[in-house]
């Protein structure tokens, strides 16, 4: 069953600050302007949990500049076009609010807009059919690859380019998808609770990546399969002394095939933890790097962590967590 919108367990992910329209394309073909939405547009990722709503980004103060939805998933999943068009607009730098984005003209006429990619699979002027993958999530925005939380914004207008018809005056895409909108949960489930300490005691490599385990012989954080879906969000405290400079932490996640075989491995946002100021000899610099995230199909998460200068020792790796299995 798709998550639904305003229940704790999908309020996981910032939408950001509001989108700009500082970057815009250009459309290769005229706009019909006797359009209507098809109602039978995909979402870009299927049944996963909404951040931001539309009606979430015109209520804010100021209103969003492109309002939006915005679909909380992890950096590096599968975005799949809402219907067959052609890609009349492709950017591919982070800079802008929007960062990486593509833009989509519907064969019954609408535009539709997907920011903050990771990347694109298709070139400008490809013509592309319903469900296909055209891109994969991020973060991109603002000059950055982690401008925001991992997400994906879709917008929507009817009948023309936001050119034409203002980027403001965008509609709710959830009314347009398939099998209609999410509908609010008559109650908000109870989260699963989740605690591991493990003592390691270890000293990190100076500038290489090394994963940080979670408990005697582990190292992943949470795990989804094809049968069962995972909504959470985690978070990783360390403690550890000899900083000087600091270190930094990251979250990967891991897409397996039916055989448990790795298929990709995708970086979640990196954290920099920096030494704490006005240190002693031996004293202690503590790091905690949060994560919310939706899982679903053979998908597992695990952390990694680099020294950005020698002699770091980690003594201590906590890890709570939060989360929802369907």
């Amino acid at each position: 069953m798709p998550q639904p919108i305003f229940s704790r367990r999908v309020m996981l992910l910032a939408a950001g600050t509001a989108i700009g329209a500082s970057a815009v394309g250009w459309d290769l073909f005229a706009p019909d302007l006797s359009a209507t939405a098809a109602g039978t547009y995909l979402r870009p990722c299927g049944s996963v949990p909404i951040s931001s709503s539309w009606q979430g980004h015109k209520n804010r103060n100021p209103p969003s500049g492109e309002p939006g939805t915005d679909y909380a998933v992890i950096t590096g999943t599968q975005i799949q076009a809402a219907a067959n068009g052609v890609i009349v607009d492709r950017k591919d730098s982070t800079t802008t609010a929007t960062g990486r984005y593509l833009a989509l003209r519907t064969d019954d006429g609408n535009y539709i807009r997907y920011l903050h990619l990771q990347s694109s699979t298709v070139p400008l002027g490809a013509r592309v059919t319903r469900g296909q993958v055209i891109a994969y999530s991020g973060a991109s925005g603002f000059g950055s690859e982690t401008g925001y939380g991992p997400h994906v914004h879709v917008s929507l207008w009817i009948g023309g380019t936001p050119l034409q018809l203002g980027f403001t005056n965008s509609v709710d895409f959830e009314n347009y998808v398939e099998g209609g909108p999410y509908q609010p949960p008559p109650e908000d489930p109870v989260p699963l609770h989740k605690s591991t300490k493990y003592t390691w005691n270890v000293v990190i490599p100076h500038n290489s990546w090394m994963r940080i385990p979670v408990a005697p012989g582990s190292i992943w954080l949470a795990e989804s399969s094809a049968a069962v879906k995972e909504t959470g969000d985690l978070t990783i405290y360390l403690s550890a002394t000899g900083v000087t400079k600091g270190f930094q932490v990251r979250v990967l996640a891991q897409s397996l095939n039916s055989s448990g075989a790795v298929v990709s491995t995708s970086a979640q946002p990196v954290l920099e933890i920096p030494a704490t100021s006005a240190t002693t000899a031996g004293s202690a610099t503590f790091g905690e790097y949060s994560l919310p995230y939706f899982l679903s199909g053979p998908l597992r998460l695990y952390a990694q962590i680099r020294a950005l200068n020698a002699g770091i020792k980690v003594h201590q790796v906590l890890v709570k967590k939060n989360y929802w299995q369907s």
